[in-house]
């Protein structure tokens, strides 16, 4: 997993400058994403920062190094590998990068792309903490939304569950919300508009 994973995905700097300039619903996106995404990588150091993360095989697992494996894809994995992404690319297009994905399907391989999700901050004693969520963890929370559960297999709400980080969850929810607005063309929904005009 490098930052080369979500290269695809990304925009030119030059498009994601019009959209900054032309876009109001882009800006939006932006504020909103940069709120909710901590200390950004390229202003703080990654190495010197002490990671935590939720691993499939070992549970909680804190004060980890960057150069530290975790398990991610059911490979040991670099933590410096799976914050690449962030580390090279500058945030407000990753974001862009997000913000124009039209589908559940490239929102879940945009995730697959990045690897993990890294929020920067500093705890009360002013060390610096990067928390660590997968794509793999998130992954299943944006499924849920679009199967139009909204409640995870453990009770929890997805809407408190899936990050904000990077605008995350608000994309899902915009993608959720848009694809309830849309007008349907099944059979079933005609039936039933043509029922109600007859009735």
């Amino acid at each position: 997993m490098t930052a080369n994973a979500i290269a695809p995905f990304l925009a030119t700097a030059q498009e994601v400058e019009v959209a900054l300039r032309f876009d109001a619903d882009f800006n939006q996106f932006l504020s909103l994403g940069l709120r909710s995404s901590g200390e950004p990588a390229n202003e703080v150091d990654v190495a010197a920062a002490r990671y935590r993360i939720m691993d499939a095989r070992l549970g909680l697992r804190d004060n980890l190094h960057i150069d530290e494996a975790v398990l991610a894809g059911g490979q040991p994995t670099p933590i410096r590998e799976l914050i690449s992404a962030h580390c090279e690319i500058e945030r407000s297009r990753l974001i862009h990068s997000l913000w124009r994905l039209e589908t559940f399907d490239e929102t879940k391989a945009w995730l697959k792309a990045m690897g993990a999700i890294v929020r920067f901050a500093h705890d009360m004693d002013r060390e610096l903490r990067g928390h660590l969520l997968l794509a793999e963890t998130i992954i299943p929370m944006v499924e849920t939304v679009e199967r139009k559960d909204y409640v995870l297999p453990n009770g929890d709400m997805a809407s408190d569950a899936i990050t904000r980080n990077l605008g995350i969850r608000a994309k899902v929810f915009a993608l959720d919300r848009q694809r309830r607005s849309a007008p349907s063309n099944s059979i079933m929904d005609r039936l039933s508009r043509t029922l109600s005009k007859s009735g």
